[in-house]
């Protein structure tokens, strides 16, 4: 089974080449950390926890190079565990993908099927599933990244959340728990754009009140930051997840819209990169 890229030539160029351009550009930009991560083999020591974007990389690109750059720093993981919010209403509450291979210009990734077999056995919500997988994007875009730090060897867990409830998150963390127990060398990448279509002014002041929340390190405090403030946030389920697995402090790396790099700030999206180390 592989699972060919939908948003190849869309969210990101479509060939090796301009692809590879494409994230060295984000690395190096204005917006992004100033310079190309060093290649790290070192195998990553303990379970890190990373926080990104998910839009085209011309929007977003530069902020999730900053948890990529972070991220190199530390080591190779083994496994990548990534969870991102549904925007299709496809497939299951809680969607595991479970085996084959993930395509993308730079090859194909292959699934951890022995970690998807523990994260089944240790979870009462989530299920095998590929059809909530089949047009979303959010955890696609990340894969160029891990690629261009680690290569093919990596494997990957692809996680979609349709139920972003607290219920949910806490049982997926409570199984990838188990699995970090045994797999430490993992990174868990959490996959979420913030508030959507305000304002630069009014995306700014709400996404301040989800960067304090997950500082907070309470999920309570971010469910209600969203709710009260009416924050368009797509992907708090996965957060809350990363947040409940207790990585260590995290820290915020780097929060910009999108008009920053349009220059049209009457309708923008909120970033954001953070890491839990």
């Amino acid at each position: 089974m592989v699972r060919k890229p939908v948003v190849a030539g869309m969210f990101y160029p479509s060939s090796k080449k301009d692809l590879i351009l494409s994230i060295e550009n984000a690395f190096s930009g204005s917006l992004g950390p100033g310079k190309l991560p060093e290649k790290n083999s070192k195998s990553l020591p303990k379970p890190v926890g990373v926080i990104v974007p998910h839009a085209g990389y011309v929007y977003s690109g530069q902020v999730a190079a900053w948890a990529y750059y972070e991220l190199s720093k530390k080591g190779k993981p083994q496994t990548a565990i990534l969870i991102g919010p549904n925007h299709t209403g496809y497939g299951k509450p809680v969607s595991i993908f479970p085996g084959g291979k993930w395509q993308t210009p730079l090859g194909n990734l292959e699934v951890d099927e022995n970690a998807v077999q523990i994260l089944l056995e240790n979870s009462d919500m989530a299920s095998s599933d590929t059809a909530a997988h089949t047009m979303e994007h959010s955890l696609e875009v990340q894969l160029p990244f891990l690629q261009y730090l680690y290569g093919n060897s990596i494997k990957i867990v692809p996680i979609t959340m349709l139920d972003q409830s607290p219920k949910a998150a806490a049982d997926l963390s409570k199984a990838i728990s188990v699995y970090l127990s045994l797999y430490p060398n993992t990174v868990v990448i959490a996959s979420t754009d913030l508030n959507h279509y305000d304002d630069h002014e009014t995306t700014v002041r709400k996404d301040k009140l989800i960067i304090e929340a997950i500082e907070s390190g309470d999920p309570r405090i971010l469910y209600t930051a969203i709710y009260e403030a009416n924050v368009s946030m797509c992907g708090y389920g996965p957060v809350t997840t990363l947040m409940l697995l207790n990585l260590g402090r995290v820290r915020i790396l780097k929060h910009a819209t999108s008009g920053e790099i349009s220059g049209d700030f009457l309708e923008v999206v909120g970033y954001l990169s953070a890491i839990y180390e």
